[in-house]
């Protein structure tokens, strides 16, 4: 009888269906960041979500399915806390002062920082894009058209700006790069950044790395 209500209930959570998505996009955020794409088996994402195991190809197609729609769900996380101040420096961008494109670097790293910071280490969603940055999978190409290639073409631009050059150069690019890829040390190397430096938890080495990254930015 218990078996029964079970399965009932699971039957009933299939048949919600955005209630049903947003556990499964959960569940996967969760399971995929923590084994990938290939380790992690539908009916594990499945039992996590406590849904019925056809539910993936019902609402997404397949595993594979799923798995961009996680992106997908990264990228309008991204966009909610990013996109209003990125649009707006890439819209004053053409007519920015060197002054005004410093100013806007350091406040995308303080963005990000932020971002990375309130996201903690064991966030789902942080955990999935750091896997799929180290061991990329069915989601990289969306990932970078969606989020890392526009994020690095609108810091290429501004570091340009703040040089005072209508466009990016090689070596703007490769310092773009740089810039951001020096975030690492708060997200996939956060463990041992926190004991080298020996910062007690990521408050003081927010504080620290934006201000050390302000003052690089200062001098571009």
């Amino acid at each position: 009888m218990e078996q029964a209500r079970n399965a009932g209930a699971v039957r009933g959570r299939y048949r919600t269906g955005e209630d049903t998505r947003r556990r499964l996009v959960e569940a996967g955020l969760l399971l995929f960041g923590r084994h990938g794409y290939d380790a992690t088996a539908t009916r594990e994402i499945c039992a996590q979500a406590e849904v019925a195991v056809p539910a993936i190809a019902y609402h997404f197609g397949g595993k594979e399915g799923l798995y961009l729609a996680c992106a997908d769900d990264i990228v309008a996380r991204y966009r909610q806390r990013m996109g209003p101040a990125l649009e707006a420096m890439a819209q004053a961008l053409p007519a920015m002062t060197p002054d005004a494109a410093r100013q806007a670097l350091a406040q995308i790293v303080r963005l990000l920082l932020a971002m990375v910071h309130d996201a903690g280490e064991g966030a789902p969603w942080f955990a999935f894009m750091l896997r799929e940055m180290a061991q990329p999978g069915p989601a990289h190409g969306r990932l970078f058209a969606e989020l890392w290639s526009p994020g690095l073409t609108l810091v290429a631009a501004l570091v340009a700006a703040a040089r005072d050059r209508p466009a990016p150069l090689p070596e703007d690019r490769a310092d773009a790069l740089l810039l951001l890829s020096s975030l690492s040390a708060l997200t996939t190397a956060r463990r041992i950044a926190l004991a080298f430096a020996g910062w007690p938890d990521m408050a003081p080495a927010r504080a620290e790395v934006a201000e050390r990254l302000e003052r690089w930015i200062a001098r571009l």
